[in-house]
């Protein structure tokens, strides 16, 4: 097996120069090839792990990850990646040795070559590093190849950091532009206030995972996936500063031309676009109004997106439909 080894928090363009090169090795060779990655983060376990004085977890914020599993086993069928073998990432794990853990997951998996990134880092300490996996690669008669960081349009190097930190900032077309396709949510409809039905904008309220990195709290131009069918949506992050009656964030979703029962069911919303923050509203009617024109705004960003990009929204659907 040659295997594309990483955290792989979401697929961005950096990781799929892995998952290419990995693919075509495995031609090269007649063998198979996959991804070995992290049941968990290990970041994950990082920040549970006890500080030195015993306290626990070390880290000041918990890691937020841009995809949750089940998100992440909808990009492995959109790149049809034909093998993932998911590690759990333990404190055993954590004070392996490099060549333990190579050895490790040689054993385990067949495996024959890897496809690193320049900034792969393994083992005990993160000791391990490209020039220490060549030696231990030579040694094994495996091929390595190790794929240099992939820069965005303006130079700046393509990370999950990176994209993490645009979809915190509210910057869903730098994120899209990183990631080679829209940040997205797949998650359960559940029971809101249904004020948005009261306005004239019923909405579908996802459940946000605690484990999910957060967007930043305004309204976004969004596409959602439902019985088949693309639906434009104006989506709502936040606390609906109008009421002040929400006490955590929400994320709401008024699907354009959609007329149904959604609760109970799960969707999956494309984040396109943030076109402003919350607004506090001096009334009820003024936000009313409001919705009104960034529905217009939506529709067009929507439309342009599906005519733009159909050959990804097609590959999108297919990969949704064999989950199913």
């Amino acid at each position: 097996m040659i295997a594309a080894i990483g955290a792989f928090d979401g697929y961005h363009l950096g990781h799929q120069a892995l998952l290419s090169r990995a693919e075509a090795k495995a031609r090269e060779r007649g063998t198979r090839w996959g991804v070995i990655t992290f049941t968990d983060h290990p970041d994950v376990f990082f920040a549970r792990r006890p500080c030195a004085d015993g306290n626990a977890p070390c880290a000041e914020t918990p890691f937020k990850s841009l995809f949750v599993p089940e998100e992440q086993r909808l990009l492995e069928r959109f790149f049809a990646i034909p093998e993932v073998h998911r590690i759990d990432f333990t404190e055993e794990i954590a004070r392996m040795a490099p060549d333990e853990f190579l050895s490790r997951v040689g054993r385990e998996f067949g495996v024959r070559g890897i496809v690193v990134g320049e900034d792969f880092r393994f083992g005990r300490g993160r000791s391990g590093d490209a020039a220490s996996l060549s030696e231990s690669c030579s040694e094994a008669g495996w091929s390595l190849d190790v794929i240099p960081m992939r820069l965005s349009s303006d130079g700046r190097p393509i990370c999950s950091t990176a994209v993490r930190d645009a979809v915190a900032n509210g910057e869903m077309r730098l994120a899209w532009e990183f990631l080679g396709y829209p940040f997205f949510t797949k998650s359960a409809v559940v029971h809101g206030l249904n004020r948005g039905a009261s306005l004239g904008f019923p909405t579908a309220n996802v459940e946000i995972r605690p484990r999910k990195i957060g967007m930043r709290h305004g309204v976004y131009a969004t596409l959602a996936h439902i019985g088949g069918a693309w639906l434009a949506g104006a989506a709502n992050v936040g606390l609906n500063p109008t009421f002040s009656d929400v006490a955590s964030p929400r994320f709401e979703v008024n699907l354009l031309d959609y007329d149904g029962d959604l609760y109970g069911s799960e969707i999956t919303v494309f984040t396109l676009d943030h076109l402003r923050d919350e607004i506090r509203f001096a009334s009820a009617g003024d936000l009313a109004e409001q919705i009104a024109r960034d529905t217009e705004a939506i529709r067009k960003i929507s439309e342009e997106a599906l005519s733009r990009y159909k050959p990804l929204w097609e590959r999108f659907s297919r990969s949704m439909a064999a989950g199913a």
